[in-house]
């Protein structure tokens, strides 16, 4: 897989995201295209490789600090630290 600028995305790559407050840091821990993944929770990872989710030209993040989704109301539900996300040109590696 490659960044938008053409570099090879690597598990274990820092990079910035768009989220609505502006941006946020993740770490990559899933690839789209071979389902290679890092140390992950075994029922997420049981999860997207049974349901088979993982789009080929998608990434599956974990958050650095905070996670910038989460939140208190129970109207809605509880928001983990993972997020599939497109691999765009929004999505860039930290030097």
């Amino acid at each position: 897989m490659k960044y938008h600028d053409g570099s090879t995305i690597l598990l274990g790559d820092i990079v910035t995201v768009p989220v609505p407050e502006g941006t946020a840091k993740a770490r990559i821990v899933m690839l789209g295209d071979s389902y290679e993944h890092l140390d992950i929770e075994e029922q997420f990872l049981i999860w997207v490789k049974t349901d088979k989710i993982l789009q080929e030209s998608s990434v599956v993040i974990e958050w650095v600090s905070s996670n910038p989704f989460a939140h208190s109301d129970p109207q809605y539900a509880p928001v983990g630290n993972y997020m599939f996300t497109a691999v765009d040109e929004w999505l860039t590696k930290n030097a």
